[in-house]
């Protein structure tokens, strides 16, 4: 999933003039080996260096001189988690992005609400706020035209106009489900039953009146009514 936020991500900042290169996150891919104690199992690349970090959840951790605060891969990086917070209205972050140059690995998901996006163990909401209070754009955030987060409470009202560009968010503010509009048609059914039920019951009584007395009841019911005891 987070490889596939990436690579929107990546579509919509090659198309801004000059951004240049793009972080890449790695794809994983999961094996079965039947033969094995431990069937399945998960394969990556191999980078053939050490991974240098670039983005932690550790917000205020000192950075590794290969990866440092000026790093045009670190400060993408940021960037791409800023992008992604806004995008998901500060529902989702990829956090603890680290690899070799434009690769990144063993990235790691935190998520605002258990079982957003079917994640129901990613839920680390405190990670998204720290993150909001924390982050300083730089000038590839300026570059997309990302809005400065000031807090919590400030970044999910701006946030709103970048996720409506979602195709998902178009869907479901769109028209409504037609099940609702065919529950409050009334039932054929009741109509037809209302319509006979106020006219079979004098006919009946007529009719059982006529075979009883020989004649048509009349509106004075003394003798006859005597009659019927």
């Amino acid at each position: 999933m987070s490889r596939e936020y990436c690579k929107i991500f990546a579509a919509e900042a090659q198309a801004a003039p000059g951004f240049g290169e793009v972080p890449e996150i790695l794809p994983l891919y999961l094996i079965y080996r039947p033969a094995n104690n431990i069937p399945y199992a998960t394969l990556e690349e191999d980078l053939g260096k050490p991974l240098q970090p670039y983005c932690s959840r550790e917000w205020g951790c000192a950075v590794a001189p290969e990866a440092s605060s000026n790093s045009e891969v670190r400060q993408k990086c940021q960037t791409f988690q800023h992008w992604l917070y806004l995008w998901t209205n500060g529902s989702f972050l990829v956090t603890d992005l680290a690899g070799v140059d434009w690769k990144m690995t063993d990235v790691q998901i935190a998520t605002k609400l258990r079982g957003y996006q079917g994640l129901k163990e990613s839920c680390f909401p405190d990670l998204l706020d720290q993150f909001a209070s924390s982050h300083q754009c730089n000038t590839f955030c300026e570059m997309l035209g990302l809005k400065p987060l000031k807090g919590p409470e400030a970044a999910h009202p701006q946030a709103k106009a970048k996720g409506s560009k979602s195709p998902s968010t178009g869907r479901k503010g769109g028209q409504l489900s037609p099940q609702p509009q065919k529950k409050g048609l009334p039932s054929p059914q009741g109509t037809r039953k209302s319509t006979p039920s106020s006219k079979a019951t004098p006919q009946a009584s007529e009719a059982l009146a006529t075979q009883l007395l020989g004649q048509p009841p009349t509106q004075e019911g003394g003798p006859k009514a005597q009659g019927l005891r």
